[in-house]
């Protein structure tokens, strides 16, 4: 019955597509494409895009804003050798290479005697403290004693397991292998003393604090990791950013750390070379005029605190395209993103189906009676949770479009992409929907310009298959009436004010500053953290200059976007995949004037890397690479 049903679906369909593409409708449509594109390639915009830029790295003003990176040159030159051997030969550097590798492999030994050592400190403790002996973790005890008596690297079990296998079929990481750490290190007694040091901090800690105490071995072999794989805190803060609820600080630590990391790596490695580039020389600008703006703010230790979140996360960019060196990197980060996204997407659906919201917030009540919630997962806020959606949402539909028919990750990132798109309507923010829409747009225009035949059909599905509700809320967009549309252009009014007296260097980063001024400028008595546009609160924040280098910002990056794209091969995966990210990012852009997209630093911090990613399709596959099959 079903293989009935599936044939006469496919035979409907081969027949529609046979009798519309012969159709002079398609002709039609196909003639109008060719004309549009035709119009586009010769268009003021594309010619500016296509202008080769002016390299900054050895220009005046480029050796300037570089120098540090100059300074970190001088420094390999001059000590890399020794400080190498060094490195090599020392006892803690030693110590911490045996702790990676033995707790990459799950060696049971080496955690056994840990958890041993934590379990036995920890009743210390707790009995020293006059609360006695914690039988649970008595029998713990035992358990981790057995444990260490056998030596068994439970990763290499799982790197033949067929469950694993089947994950990695559908995330796409087939080539992925669970042997990489060193085997040399899995043996010999040196290996238990970093498990004794590790086991007996942990123990001590939990005695007090059992949270804090838990993650040590985790923090301890993060940081460790990172100091020898730097690239590796790339992966962390990829996956991490829209993970951890509430706070920006943990992002803000791996950031920093994998910097250190990187910079070690470069004044003790020869062979290490920076990797800088027209975006970055911008991006220091860009910092350089917000550090002015903050030290002649209105609150000046609050700003600073502001510009240093800005300061890790933008110079993150660097860490990023200095780390990834070949595209298994490039192409297993931008799937590591995916499956974060899906994370949060899952999180944020759940929150839908089984009502895990408390209350009917961010919604106009009296316009929009029939509205029950607006899920925003791990983001706290659902507009912010909309702008992550915008960034990861084009990467996993590329993911579908190009992964081979034949395997498994094709049709699992359908399903994601699906999730991922169900939860960003959801989010019920407007803005995000028309940044979507955008982003949609600017695909279809350079991938392929035929699929505009198709969205007139979609147009007409739609109201059938969304909500009468949601629908409304779409079409009330710049209607007055609705207190949240009110609610920004009363703002927004107040921040031209403000705006008008401070234009030249603004007021200075941060909510602190912003209420140290708008209440003289506000409407209605309005209350405000930011002016809810991103464009107008960096002219507030940092006036004229800061505004200005971050549209030259976003104009660097675009240019940047064009020239790895390829037109000629705009099929590729390279060329798709750069398509959809800067797509995304534009969509993004468009939601930034309707809120301040920066407010939530982990979003920020994305909206950055996904830039640094971009520009690594240039370091890594190359502006010639013929890539059509490379998927």
């Amino acid at each position: 019955m079903n293989s009935v049903i599936i044939s006469a679906i496919l035979w409907f369909k081969d027949a529609f597509l046979n009798k519309f593409v012969s159709s002079k409708l398609w002709a039609l449509i196909l003639n109008i494409n060719t004309a549009c594109q035709n119009s586009w390639k010769n268009s003021v915009i594309m010619n500016f895009l296509k202008k080769d830029s002016v390299s900054v790295k050895d220009s005046f003003f480029g050796r300037i804003v570089f120098s540090p990176f100059a300074f970190l040159d001088f420094i390999k030159c001059k000590y890399a050798n020794a400080w190498s051997k060094k490195i090599k030969s020392s006892v803690i550097c030693e110590l911490g290479r045996l702790y990676v590798a033995n707790f990459m492999a799950l060696n049971t030994r080496f955690w056994g005697i840990m958890m041993l050592c934590a379990a036995v400190v920890f009743n210390v403790v707790h009995f020293a403290a006059g609360m006695g002996i914690n039988k649970i973790v008595l029998v713990f005890t035992v358990v981790c004693a057995a444990l260490s008596l056998v030596n068994y690297n439970v990763m290499g079990f799982l790197d033949g397991s067929k469950v694993v296998d089947l994950i990695k079929s559908c995330a796409g990481l087939k080539k992925i292998s669970f042997d990489f750490y060193d085997e040399k290190k899995i043996c010999g007694k040196l290996r238990f003393v970093p498990a004794i040091l590790t086991g007996v901090l942990t123990g001590a800690v939990m005695g007090l604090m059992p949270l804090y105490g838990i993650l040590i071995p985790f923090a301890l072999f993060g940081m460790m990791l990172v100091l020898q794989y730097p690239v590796t805190g790339v992966y962390a803060a990829v996956f991490v950013a829209p993970l951890i609820p509430f706070s920006s600080m943990p992002l803000a630590g791996i950031c920093l750390w994998t910097m250190i990391a990187l910079i070690i790596k470069s004044v003790t490695n020869r062979t290490f070379k920076w990797r800088l580039d027209g975006l970055g020389f911008t991006l220091i600008l860009f910092l350089g005029v917000l550090l002015v703006s903050c030290v002649f703010s209105f609150a000046r230790t609050s700003s600073l605190v502001v510009w240093l979140m800005y300061f890790i996360f933008v110079m993150f960019y660097f860490a990023v395209i200095n780390t990834i060196n070949t595209r298994d990197q490039l192409y297993g980060l931008l799937r590591l993103f995916v499956i974060s996204g899906a994370l949060v997407a899952l999180y944020g659906v759940m929150q839908y189906a089984f009502g895990w919201t408390t209350s009917n917030a961010w919604i106009d009540e009296d316009m929009f009676e029939e509205e029950t919630m607006r899920v925003y997962s791990t983001l706290a806020n659902p507009n912010v949770l909309g702008e992550y959606l915008l960034l990861v949402l084009p990467v996993s539909a590329v993911f579908f479009l190009k992964d081979k028919a034949k395997s498994l990750s094709k049709w699992v990132y359908l399903a994601v992409t699906g999730l991922i798109f169900l939860c960003l309507i959801l989010t019920q923010s407007r803005g995000c929907w028309l940044g979507f829409m955008l982003t949609v747009a600017l695909f279809i225009l350079f991938y392929e310009g035929r699929w505009w035949a198709f969205v007139p059909l979609v147009i007409c599905i739609l109201p059938f298959v969304i909500p009468q509700t949601m629908i409304e809320r779409f079409t009330s967009i710049g209607n007055m009436d609705d207190s949240s549309t009110s609610y920004r252009v009363y703002i927004w009014m107040g921040a031209l004010g403000m705006m008008r007296h401070y234009f030249a260097g603004g007021i200075g980063m941060g909510e602190a500053a912003f209420n140290e001024v708008y209440p003289f400028f506000s409407y209605n008595a309005i209350i405000a953290p930011h002016s809810h546009n991103t464009f107008l609160q960096l002219l507030v924040e940092g006036g004229i200059p800061a505004l200005g280098i971050f549209l030259a910002v976003i104009v660097v990056f675009l240019k940047g976007a064009q020239r790895i794209y390829k037109v000629r091969n705009k099929k590729s995966f390279s060329s798709a995949m750069v398509l959809g990210l800067s797509a995304g990012i534009c969509g993004f852009l468009l939601q930034s004037m309707f809120d301040y997209t920066f407010y939530n630093y982990r979003v920020m911090a994305v909206f950055f890397m996904l830039m640094a990613i971009v520009m690594c399709f240039r370091y890594v596959c190359g502006r010639e690479t013929n890539d059509i099959t490379e998927k």
